[in-house]
C-alpha cells in the first residue's frame, strides 16, 4: 500500500485555484500523484500501529480528547467493502508546521493553533487507488472545534471559481449537530464533495469525488463521535 501526502495537500485545490485555473485534480488524486518517496513507499510501522489502535478503540471507553480524536479517525468499518485505509501519522504529534485548513480558500484559520492531535487516514480502493482524504482533529475546547466550523463556513463562502461550481450539497442526515456539507464541480465535470463535522472537541472532515462514499463514511463515522463520553470531549 502507498503512502499519501497528509490532508492539507488535499486542500490545496481549494488553496491555489480560488486564484487560478490548474487546479482540476482532485484531493485525493493530488496527494496521490505526488512524486515524493513517501507517494511509492511501502507502509511504515507508524502507520500500521496508528491504524490498529483506531481500529481497536472503542469510542464509549476513551479518556481524553485526543483519544477520542483517535476513536472518530477513518477506518475499515466506514468504507465500501473491499476498501482499505492508510493512516499517515504526524512525526512526533507536532502539528506546528502540519496544517489541517490554514490558508483554504486564502482564509485564515485562527483555530488551527488549538489543535492539539490530528489524525489523518486516507482510504483507498480495492486496486490500492485514493479514494477518499480525511483528518479527525481534536482541540483545546469544544468551542475551538466549533470555531473551526465557523471558519470552515467563512472560506467556502468567499471560494467560488473559474474552475468550480458550487452546487447543492448531499443532505446533512446522519451526521452531528453541528456539520458543513460542501460540494462542487470542476471544470472537468467532476465532483467533489467536503464533509465536515464537530462534537465537542472532536472535529471530522472527510474528503472525496464520489459523493455516497464521502457522505457513508462521514456518517458512519458520526455514528461513533455520537457514542463519545460527553465529559471527555466537552459536549
Amino acid at each position: 500500500m502507498r503512502l499519501l501526502a497528509p490532508f492539507a495537500l488535499a486542500t490545496a485545490l481549494l488553496v491555489t485555484s480560488c486564484s487560478s485555473t490548474d487546479g482540476d485534480a482532485s484531493p485525493a488524486a493530488s496527494s496521490a500523484t505526488s512524486s515524493s518517496p513517501a507517494a511509492t513507499s511501502p507502509e511504515p510501522a507508524p502507520a500500521e500501529a496508528e491504524e490498529s489502535a483506531a481500529a481497536a478503540l472503542d469510542p464509549t471507553a476513551v479518556t481524553s480528547p485526543d483519544e477520542a480524536a483517535l476513536a472518530s479517525a477513518m477506518r475499515v468499518a466506514d468504507l465500501p467493502e473491499g476498501w482499505d485505509v492508510q493512516s499517515n501519522p504526524v512525526e512526533d504529534g507536532d502539528l506546528s508546521d502540519n496544517p489541517s485548513f490554514e490558508g483554504l480558500c486564502e482564509t485564515s484559520f485562527p483555530s488551527e493553533a488549538r489543535r492539539t492531535a490530528k489524525f489523518p487516514v486516507v482510504a483507498v480502493d480495492e486496486t490500492g487507488s485514493p479514494q477518499l482524504t480525511s483528518e479527525s482533529i481534536s482541540y483545546d475546547g469544544a468551542d475551538a472545534a466549533a470555531q473551526a466550523l465557523a471558519e470552515l463556513r467563512t472560506a467556502f463562502a468567499g471560494c467560488e471559481s473559474a474552475d468550480r461550481t458550487f452546487v447543492t450539497p448531499p443532505s446533512s442526515e446522519g451526521l452531528t449537530a453541528d456539520s458543513v456539507v460542501v460540494q462542487y464541480q470542476l471544470s472537468t465535470g467532476t465532483p467533489q464533495v467536503i464533509v465536515a463535522q464537530a462534537r465537542g472537541t472532536v472535529v471530522s472532515v472527510v474528503i472525496g469525488d464520489d459523493p455516497d462514499a464521502t457522505l457513508s463514511a462521514a456518517r458512519s463515522i458520526a455514528a461513533r463521535m455520537a457514542q463519545l463520553p460527553a465529559a471527555v470531549i466537552g459536549a
